[in-house]
């Protein structure tokens, strides 16, 4: 087994044993989705107008909700030297623990985006539609956090600092994922142009997010 693969089963081991995998993000998310028709009010119109940017948002939250453990524990426990000076390098193991995290923690998104937009009162074709748009940006907003992650990693407080550096980065992919809903939902026939627009910002943030996470945790090791 090479070196990033053994990385990459190692982290989602220690996703699903330390950080409980997936049920810490997605009872998260499922909680802003229970709560925010409280604040939307009962109207069946309203509820469905507000369902793409609300269910978004909530993704949002849970993809930040644990994000302060992506580099936070092996700045503390001296594992961040060792990428440093293993073969692949800081910018791939970076790459590897933000895939590994994003497959550990929010693989029930786009299942929890279906069912909550038929909830709000969606058509399936765009419930279908918001489902597939968020599961399109969910790794663009993991590498995001995790770019965050790495810049706070060993700081106190680093969660707040966390979402005051993601959130403003991760709501141009959140637009496009919940603009594919919205269209689908108002027959527009722009459906299809917003999720190859997540698809691209998710990918720009694959690209980029783990040079920058990269150059983060080496400041930290100077």
């Amino acid at each position: 087994m090479s070196a990033l693969a053994a990385l990459f089963a190692r982290e989602l081991r220690l996703s699903w044993a330390g950080g409980g995998g997936a049920a810490g993000p997605a009872a998260f998310n499922l909680a802003a989705l229970t709560l925010a028709p409280l604040a939307i009010g009962p109207s069946a119109e309203t509820l469905a107008a507000a369902a793409p940017g609300v269910i978004a948002f909530a993704l949002l939250l849970s993809a930040l909700q644990s994000a302060e453990r992506m580099f936070g524990e092996d700045t503390a426990d001296g594992t961040l030297e060792l990428y440093a000076l293993a073969g692949p390098g800081l910018a791939l193991a970076a790459l590897v623990k933000m895939a590994a995290f994003a497959l550990a923690s929010l693989w029930p998104a786009p299942l929890i985006a279906f069912f909550a937009g038929l909830a709000y009162g969606l058509s399936a074709e765009a419930s279908f539609a918001l489902a597939a748009g968020l599961a399109l940006a969910a790794p663009g907003l993991v590498m995001i956090a995790g770019f965050a992650g790495a810049l706070s990693a060993g700081l106190k407080r680093a969660g707040l600092l966390i979402a005051l550096i993601a959130a403003p980065l991760q709501v141009p992919i959140l637009i496009f994922a919940s603009g594919a809903g919205r269209a689908a939902a108002e027959g527009t026939g722009l459906a299809g142009a917003n999720l190859m627009m997540t698809a691209a910002a998710s990918l720009l943030a694959l690209v980029l997010a783990p040079m920058g996470a990269a150059a983060a945790l080496k400041g930290r090791l100077e």
